[in-house]
């Protein structure tokens, strides 16, 4: 099983909106797919429309394993996420194991999808820290202004680190909300291959489709299947299913 964390340290550059899409995208390349809020905000669980009986704080509690608390959204296993979770950051950190507990938690169900794709909060804490020690790849969307690339500098500082401890942990970065009709979002993008940071090569566009595929909780494959997105969404999932 490939895992990827979709993570930043800045919250509103998509986070969510890639995690939902993307998962999507894999599962129509006819793989399996796991996909996971690990957010004590819940924007995943709540672009799903997903229940909350049983949630991934159950599993970082050890009361619960991945497999018992999943819910199907269009053929993807979903592990929901609650408020409470925003309570596990407190409780893990004495623990030895407090960066590794999702990993663990993660391998009882490695033969069980051929992916999985875990939806960060902003910000650098344990439970971000937990989805990158978990994953193979990292997934940074950023909006395309300058602002945010010289905001990158502290989160890539700490994903480093990690890569210190995981070598073989790998990064791109996803522009997002990007026009390619405004100078600004040109000089962003030109700001951020000049600072050699690994861009993929396609970019996500803001459209209104997008954001009522949200509204409409389903994936914009399935709500506007002709969305110009929905092509960004599988050249990456391709890229990520062929590496």
């Amino acid at each position: 099983m490939k895992t990827i964390a979709i993570s930043v340290q800045k919250g509103g550059c998509g986070k969510t909106t890639t995690s939902a899409n993307l998962a999507a995208a894999i599962a129509g390349q006819g793989k399996r797919v796991l996909l996971i809020d690990n957010d004590p905000q819940s924007s995943l669980t709540l672009y799903s429309n997903l229940e909350r009986e049983k949630t991934i704080t159950e599993v970082y509690r050890g009361t619960a394993s991945i497999q018992d608390i999943v819910q199907d959204w269009h053929g993807i296993d979903v592990a929901p996420a609650d408020i409470l979770l925003s309570q596990v950051e407190i409780e893990i950190a004495g623990r030895k194991d407090r960066r590794d507990i999702l990993r663990n938690a993660l391998s009882s169900v490695d033969e069980a999808y051929d992916f999985c794709i875990i939806d960060t909060a902003p910000g650098l804490g344990l439970l971000s820290v937990n989805a990158i020690m978990a994953s193979d790849h990292v997934i940074i969307p950023m909006e395309p202004n300058p602002a945010d690339i010289w905001g990158l500098e502290l989160f890539m500082s700490t994903l480093n680190q990690i890569r210190k401890a995981k070598p073989n942990l790998t990064y791109r970065i996803l522009l997002t909300s990007y026009n390619d009709r405004l100078k600004l979002h040109q000089s962003a993008k030109e700001a951020a291959e000049h600072h050699a940071l690994n861009l993929y090569p396609v970019t996500i566009a803001r459209n209104v489709k997008t954001a009522e595929a949200w509204g409409a909780h389903e994936p914009l494959l399935t709500y506007d299947p002709k969305n110009k997105n929905n092509i960004t969404y599988k050249t990456i999932a391709e890229m990520e299913i062929s590496e």
